[in-house]
């Protein structure tokens, strides 16, 4: 008995010493903080609280800190006194509308050092103007202001800015000092608020910008008003420029943000308050070059509304998406447009004529007025939807051809004259052109490529390049010659088409280390992706392993270097492979161990230009080295073994091009950036010096103190007071 007793007094003890603890200064503030908001027991452990995240200070402690508050809704509304300095570790910070701040509490903010993120959903005061933000404070998120944000809050490190739902009393600064941190920026704006007309000078990194316009006519007596700006968006990819109230019309001409947006591909417009200024003409976005391509979305605008001919004009392979807008077609430039949408529009015609939109691959057009038939034009449509509209004439060949349940699927119901679910195929236009491509490549990436008239669009291995008249039949991988693959079209018919591999072909070598292996590499074209690679090298035949990469890039074949004959440095060997019965080129290069350059990257002027370039070439022998950019020779104009300068050609901005350095055949690659002539690359969004912070003159607990002290003395209060109740018992 007494043996039970003393182990159940040690198991209590021993739950007791695991039982973790907040830090006791945290303790206080937080104990107070949640008896104040909720009530909350200040006996109780404070992260056991649902509006509170602890961590242990380090895996070995049984000490907490606070890392989140997200303070909810109160039991009343509550204004933060308490000093919470002593949360040192807090990282984010969200509280309720019915939760204010101080000024205080802005006064040292600097020292959460560890602080990235407060969302506040009500704010009441003015942030004084010489707050310092944490060095690592990524995100302010700020609901219902009624007070005049301060120029600080632009000014400091922020990288996200998100402002929403303006109270009376809200203003903007209407200039700002530079800021090279800020990228994401989320603004409403009201006729009495002001806008910064120098928003593109002041954040010159800024990359994507939501303007919200409070345009309200009938309440708060707003008025029509518009914003403008000074200088170009270098860096900007996203414009959104949203109207809160959709019923009320406004005059609002955003021409100086849609002229200076020279990269953005991504433009979203809603409400109804943006216009055209007609004396502008066209909105010509077509200078617009983004690194993919733009995506333009309206929805319930009347951007387009009561158009006179062509207003808007997009760059080359742009998509245009339209919800819920009212307007004609005849508004829209299709020239550039590769894939146009549009639900719910009222506006009674035809439907758009594409004869002059040689980029177009997709339409779909949904519970729209349009009526008529549908012209022969569309059946080069790769992706076609027209269901659901009110198109009561005649359909093309290319959807008789596959009859009413599978032609219905892209163009039924509507009210057509010659169609409907039950109507049988009829194609006796359908039609396969013999003289097609036979060769393709053998890592399944390449398609065969057949071409004639009504194919339809697509079928079992089957992909359209131009609906019904251009498809690819998708080849897997392989070697050879004499290969055969049957099809199935979309209308049922079956054909046979015979295809061979291309023969392999040797452009350089290299190494290459996996796994801590080294190995020998051969790259080219035709290599076996599937079983192994026959290669002789110096009249001795190799087996190397299938084939890695392909698609854009060149296959690459390895073996390991350890079981590679032994060659001199700049000894010359000769290369050739047989594959699936097809014999390569032969090819002679030379030897080194090691080539390689320093740079990471280079960036170059897109006018062209000299560059250096460091590394260790292996070779003074200016004969055997040759640099390319995307296979466009280079000029080598002073060449080392451990330096070379190289005239490059010009070419349009952009990061995807390579520059393949080959000396001897053997070949390293390097990744280039081409930027505007003159200009430096952007700075880092991490600054690089940052505001310094006053010490707290709260202790705090460093990392590495897990609370030894207090652990230490409550473990001697446990073990003396087991060993004294073991005394009494035993």
């Amino acid at each position: 008995m007494k043996i039970i007793l003393i182990l159940s007094i040690f198991l209590i003890c021993f739950l007791q010493l695991g039982q973790s603890v907040i830090d006791p200064s945290q303790n206080e503030v937080m104990s107070d903080l949640l008896f104040n908001l909720y009530g909350y027991d200040k006996s109780l452990d404070p992260c056991n609280n649902n509006y509170v995240e602890c961590e242990y200070i380090n895996t070995t402690s049984t000490i907490q800190t606070v890392k989140s508050l997200s303070l909810g809704a109160p039991l009343h509304q509550y204004v933060i006194t308490q000093d919470l300095t002593p949360l040192q570790n807090l990282t984010s910070f969200e509280v309720n509308e019915k939760i204010y701040l101080t000024s205080s509490f802005f006064n040292y903010i600097n020292k959460f050092s560890q602080l990235e993120r407060i969302v506040t959903y009500s704010l009441n005061l003015t942030i004084p103007d010489d707050t310092i933000f944490p060095a690592i404070f990524e995100t302010f998120t700020i609901y219902k202001p009624s007070v005049p944000l301060s120029k600080v809050i632009f000014e400091s490190p922020i990288k996200n800015l998100y402002v929403d739902s303006p109270l009376t009393g809200y203003s903007i600064p209407t200039l700002v000092n530079v800021n090279p941190y800020l990228g994401n920026l989320q603004l409403p704006v009201t006729y009495y608020s002001g806008f910064p007309s120098n928003l593109s000078q002041a954040f010159p990194n800024l990359q994507y910008l939501a303007i919200y316009v409070n345009n309200d006519m009938n309440q708060n007596n707003y008025h029509n008003f518009s914003i403008s700006n000074i200088g170009v968006f270098k860096n900007l990819k996203g414009l959104d420029i949203e109207f809160t109230d959709s019923d009320n019309p406004q005059e609002f001409s955003i021409h100086s943000f849609l002229s200076n947006v020279p990269i953005i591909d991504n433009l979203y417009i809603y409400g109804q308050g943006v216009t055209i200024d007609p004396s502008v003409g066209i909105i010509d976005l077509s200078y617009i070059n983004p690194k993919t391509f733009l995506k333009i979305q309206i929805q319930q605008t009347s951007l387009l509304n009561n158009c006179k001919g062509i207003i808007l004009k997009s760059p080359k392979k742009a998509s245009f998406n339209s919800y819920y807008n009212t307007f004609s077609y005849e508004c829209i430039d299709f020239s550039n447009i590769a894939d146009f949408s549009d639900y719910y529009n009222d506006y009674e015609q035809y439907l758009p004529n594409i004869d002059n939109a040689p980029l177009l691959t997709g339409v779909d057009i949904y519970q729209s007025v349009v009526v008529g038939d549908i012209p022969e034009s569309y059946c080069r449509i790769n992706y076609l939807s027209l269901y659901y509209n009110q198109l009561n004439g005649t359909v093309p060949s290319c959807i008789q051809c596959l009859g009413g349940v599978k032609g219905g699927d892209i163009v039924l119901p509507n009210p057509f004259l010659n169609f409907n679910k039950t109507t049988e195929p009829y194609c006796p236009t359908f039609k396969i052109d013999e003289n097609y491509t036979h060769l393709v490549a053998t890592d399944g990436t390449e398609k065969l490529i057949i071409t004639g008239t009504n194919l339809g669009w697509d079928g079992n291995d089957i992909t359209p390049i131009i609906a019904n008249s251009k498809l690819g039949i998708t080849i897997p991988k392989g070697v050879g010659t004499n290969k055969s693959i049957t099809v199935t079209f979309q209308n049922g018919e079956q054909r046979t088409f015979n295809y061979s591999y291309v023969p392999p072909f040797i452009k350089s070598y290299g190494f290459l280390e996996l796994d801590g292996h080294k190995y020998f590499t051969i790259n080219g074209t035709g290599f076996d992706f599937v079983d192994s690679n026959n290669i002789t090298i110096n009249d001795q035949q190799i087996t190397f392993d299938n084939a890695m990469g392909g698609g854009d890039n060149d296959g690459l074949i390895i073996f390991p270097i350890d079981e590679l004959p032994n060659f001199a440095t700049e000894s010359k060997f000769t290369v050739s492979a047989l594959v699936g019965g097809q014999s390569s080129n032969e090819v002679t290069f030379y030897y080194f161990n090691s080539i390689n350059i320093t740079e990471e990257k280079l960036v170059l002027n897109n006018t062209g230009g000299s560059v250096d370039i460091n590394g260790s070439f292996g070779t003074n022998n200016t004969s055997l080295v040759s640099v390319s950019i995307n296979g466009t020779n280079c000029l080598v104009t002073s060449y080392t073994n451990s330096k070379l300068t190289i005239t490059y050609p010009s070419n349009q901005v952009g990061d995807n091009y390579v520059l393949t350095l080959n000396v001897g055949g053997y070949a390293v690659n390097l990744v280039v950036e081409y930027i505007e002539g003159g200009e430096t690359p952007t700075p880092s969004t991490t600054p690089s010096t940052t505001p310094s912070t006053t010490p707290s003159s709260t202790p705090t607990q460093s990392p590495d103190d897990d609370g030894s002290t207090s652990s230490t003395l409550s473990t001697s209060f446990y073990l003396i007071t087991l060993l004294f109740l073991i005394q009494q018992f035993i």
